[in-house]
């Protein structure tokens, strides 16, 4: 507790006296300004900044001179001596007090949540599409009919072509086209491709004839163009 007969001034130039230290050092160890020492210590009150502003330069340089800073904040407040700066006499909040590292950690969660998705999408986003053709289910086909309707189904394609003609493709990824036939072996080619990704080309063969199909026929090429 502060000696009730002495004035601040008065211990404080006692304590630096005892501690043989000027108000230079005094202010390059605590970090306030010298010239708010220098008020301290000649009692011009007026010069001193407000009521938080000095409880906090009276515990740093009660934590230098060894002195209980907060007895003589009590004292000095009592008596008056010192602006109010309104009801709290509190510091503001991003003063002397270290953030809370709690929305720094909400902020890494994010980039981890961001950084998830983003890993989850990019197959998605920059693979290949999928195709297949469900109607004919031979290949090659043989047909006596000049018209086949080739039906199929596509997965994440954003644009799909039958021998370079744009096919509808419905939501639940169906997608049909009806072709004229000429006599002999027809090929169609069916290339299915995604914006920002690869492209899945794979082949149907119809052969137009009453007869049955040529000793060589052709097979099923899947091709994947990068």
């Amino acid at each position: 507790m502060p000696p009730e007969e002495s004035s601040f001034q008065t211990f404080f130039a006692a304590k630096l006296k005892e501690r043989n230290i000027s108000l230079k050092k005094l202010a390059e160890a605590t970090g306030i300004a010298q010239a708010h020492l220098e008020s301290l210590l000649h009692g011009r009150i007026e010069d001193l900044p407000s009521a938080p502003y000095v409880r906090g330069d009276l515990v740093r340089i009660g934590k230098t001179l060894d002195f209980d800073g907060e007895a003589w904040w009590e004292r000095v407040r009592k008596e008056g001596l010192v602006r109010n700066s309104g009801p709290a006499d509190a510091l503001p909040s991003n003063r002397f007090i270290k953030r809370s590292p709690a929305k720094f950690v909400w902020v890494g969660v994010l980039a981890l949540v961001i950084v998830a998705y983003l890993a989850f999408q990019i197959p998605i986003i920059f693979g290949k599409p999928s195709v297949r053709i469900t109607f004919p289910a031979q290949n090659p086909y043989q047909t006596a009919s000049n018209t086949l309707a080739i039906q199929g189904v596509a997965s994440g394609a954003d644009s799909l072509t039958l021998n370079g003609d744009s096919v509808m493709v419905a939501q639940d990824g169906s997608w049909q086209k009806t072709v004229l036939l000429q006599d002999g072996m027809n090929t169609f080619q069916i290339a299915a491709k995604k914006l920002l990704g690869g492209e899945t080309d794979i082949t149907q063969q119809v052969w137009l004839q009453e007869t049955n199909l040529p000793p060589a026929a052709s097979s099923t090429a899947t091709s994947t163009t990068p």
